[in-house]
C-alpha cells in the first residue's frame, strides 16, 4: 500500500481518519471527471461543427469545456504534488516546471472566462426586429432555434414560417433565433456559467495561495483568513448554479460540479493534513527544546 509523508507523522501514528481514507475516495472522483471530460469533449465537438471556425481562436472557443477541464485536471496534479507529495514538490527540477504548469492552467481557465464573459455579453444585448428575409435568405448557413441549449436547424424551405409560427423574435447571433422564453433562459444560463467559472477560478487561486502560505507555516493574518474563507465563498457559489443547471434540466452540469467539489475536498483534506503534521512537528520540537 502507497505511504505518503504527509499522512503519517515521524512516529508512524496516523494524523486522522480523513487522511486514511481519501485515498480510496479521490480516485473513483478522478476516474468519474474523466469520463465526464470526454463528454465535454463530445460536446464541444458539435458546437465547432455547427459553429464552424476561421481562427484559433474559434476552435478554443468551441473548445471552452473541455479546455477548461484539461486544465482543472493539471492543477489537480499540480495541487496533489503540492500538498500530498511535498518532498517531491521541494525538489527544484520537479518544482520549477510544476509552477509553469500551474501557470499554464490558471491561463486556460482565464481563457474560458474570456469565452463566457463574451457569450453572456452576446446574450444581454439581442438583435430585435431583425428582418427575416435577411436571415432565412443567407446562402450556404445552416440557421437554428435555440432554446434551453437545445440547437435546431431551421431548413431554408421553412425557415420563414417557422420563424413566424415559433414566435423567434429575437436573435442572439447572425445565425441563432430565440423566443422571448428562449432568450431569458440563455441569459440566465450565460450568466450562471460565467459566475460559476469566476467562483472556480476564485478557488484555484485560494487554494494555491493557500498552499503557498502553508508552506511558509503561515496561519494567522488578513492574507491566510481571506486564502481560508474565499473557497468556501466559491463553493456556495457553485453549489448554486449546479442547482440552476439542475433546475433546468442540465443534469450532466450539475453532476459534474459536484464532482469537482469532491476533489477539491480531497486537496482541502491533503492541505488539512499537512497543517496537523507541522503543527505536530513545531509541537515536538518545542517539547525537545524545553527538555
Amino acid at each position: 500500500m502507497e505511504s505518503s509523508p504527509s499522512t503519517c507523522s515521524p512516529s508512524g501514528e496516523t494524523v486522522s481518519w480523513q487522511s486514511r481514507y481519501q485515498r480510496y475516495l479521490k480516485w473513483p472522483i478522478y476516474g468519474l471527471l474523466f469520463i465526464n471530460f470526454l463528454l465535454y469533449v463530445l460536446e464541444d465537438s458539435q458546437t465547432l461543427a455547427r459553429q464552424g471556425y476561421e481562427s484559433i481562436w474559434d476552435i478554443t472557443s468551441a473548445y471552452a469545456n473541455s479546455l477548461d477541464v484539461a486544465a482543472w485536471f493539471g492543477l489537480l496534479l499540480v495541487f496533489e504534488v503540492e500538498t500530498y507529495w511535498q518532498h517531491i514538490y521541494a525538489i527544484r527540477r520537479v518544482r520549477w516546471p510544476l509552477n509553469l504548469m500551474r501557470m499554464a492552467c490558471f491561463g486556460v481557465l482565464a481563457h474560458t472566462l474570456v469565452v463566457y464573459t463574451g457569450e453572456l455579453l452576446s446574450a444581454v444585448e439581442p438583435t430585435k426586429d431583425f428582418q427575416i428575409e435577411a436571415f432565412c435568405g443567407q446562402p450556404d448557413t445552416t440557421l437554428y432555434q435555440l432554446h434551453n441549449q437545445v440547437y435546431t436547424p431551421l431548413s431554408p424551405q421553412d425557415c420563414h414560417e417557422r420563424v413566424a409560427a415559433e414566435n423567434l423574435t429575437l436573435l442572439l447571433n447572425a445565425t441563432t433565433a430565440v423566443t422571448d422564453e428562449g432568450w431569458r433562459i440563455a441569459l440566465t444560463q450565460a450568466f450562471v456559467s460565467f459566475i460559476e467559472c469566476a467562483s472556480w477560478l476564485a478557488a484555484g487561486l485560494a487554494l494555491a495561495g493557500s498552499a503557498f502560505l502553508r508552506r511558509r507555516q503561515t496561519y494567522t493574518g488578513r492574507a491566510a483568513a481571506l486564502v481560508r474563507r474565499a473557497p468556501h465563498i466559491s463553493y456556495c457559489l457553485i453549489i448554486c448554479c449546479a442547482l440552476t443547471w439542475g433546475w433546468y434540466g442540465k443534469f450532466l452540469y450539475t453532476y459534474d460540479s459536484l464532482l469537482w467539489l469532491g476533489g477539491f475536498a480531497m486537496i482541502e483534506a491533503n492541505l488539512s493534513t499537512w497543517r496537523q503534521r507541522l503543527q505536530q512537528l513545531m509541537g515536538r520540537q518545542k517539547r525537545h527544546r524545553h527538555n
